[in-house]
């Protein structure tokens, strides 16, 4: 399944659930679920940003771009994250702002609206952080993070709805505040994870190390090429959703430059043939005659 394929159903998803929590916040009298749409929105951009970096990133190297576009992936995610905390920081603003007007209270029916959101959001979270361990995907990893917020987030509007419900019941005034409350702590989380994100995109656009795990199966189709001894060293390093590789291998230290070369190719070839390869560098060392 290709990352376009996987983002676009967390796309479909996000796009019901905004419609269904505005439209049932506006119903139901809740600005905390109003709010949470507000976030899904954010949820909703990142898989618009996604999608169109997946597009850029798996392009073919060019003149310009010997490496490919692989790192589009990583500006793409600090540009969402500045985006995410842009929407929160307006949401939390508008809140405040009219702290002091009053809030109809919401109906008992929302509360079951942010249970199947809840539900809902948790199953994509889990379901786009495993997709983005198993393809090795920042971006699509960010994104689900991002949906875990949201499942966060609801729960934080069932508690502040639940609380104005029975501030209004008990006749507990400051309860009434908890819609609200609740509508600044989802803007404060949003905030954190934007600022999550622009971390780790940054890191990323420095050069991150591809994890051990992955590099010893590499390391592993390195060894079985006729001819090498030893993988004496591989370093590879996250270019996007592709690898670069730079490997050292020891080889009969008796066999001709020719012969040495040939090897050298063998290894080259065998690691472009991988789909997640994009550039490779083969340096051989001489060592002990092969028995």
């Amino acid at each position: 399944m290709n990352h376009e394929h996987i983002m676009r159903k967390s796309f479909f998803v996000n796009s019901a659930l905004i419609i269904v929590k505005i439209a049932s916040g506006l119903l139901l009298r809740s600005v905390a679920l109003v709010a949470d749409g507000v976030h899904s929105i954010s949820d909703l951009l990142t898989d618009v940003f996604v999608i169109l970096g997946i597009r850029h990133s798996i392009k073919p190297a060019d003149d310009e771009h010997p490496f490919g576009h692989g790192k589009f992936e990583y500006v793409l995610s600090l540009f969402l994250g500045l985006a995410i905390i842009t929407i929160a920081y307006n949401l939390g603003r508008s809140v405040i702002v009219n702290w002091n007007e009053f809030t109809a209270v919401p109906r008992l029916g929302s509360l079951v609206i942010v249970i199947g959101v809840v539900v809902t959001k948790l199953y994509l979270a889990r379901y786009l952080i495993r997709k983005g361990v198993e393809t090795d995907s920042e971006i699509i990893r960010a994104s689900g993070q991002e949906s875990l917020s949201d499942v966060i987030s609801s729960c934080v509007v069932f508690i502040g709805i639940a609380g104005v419900l029975i501030g209004n019941q008990l006749g507990i005034d400051w309860l009434l505040y908890g819609d609200k409350v609740a509508s600044v702590i989802i803007a404060l989380f949003i905030i954190r994870i934007g600022l999550l994100i622009i971390w780790e995109a940054i890191q990323s656009i420095q050069g991150k190390s591809v994890k051990a795990t992955i590099c010893a199966e590499y390391k592993d189709l390195i060894a079985s090429v006729d001819g090498v001894l030893q993988v004496d060293e591989l370093d590879m390093i996250a270019y996007g959703p592709y690898y670069q590789a730079i490997v050292e291998v020891k080889v009969d230290g008796s066999k001709t430059v020719k012969q040495g070369h040939d090897i050298a190719h063998d290894v080259h070839d065998v690691l472009m043939q991988q789909e997640k390869i994009c550039h490779v560098s083969v340096h051989v060392n001489p060592g002990g005659t092969n028995q």
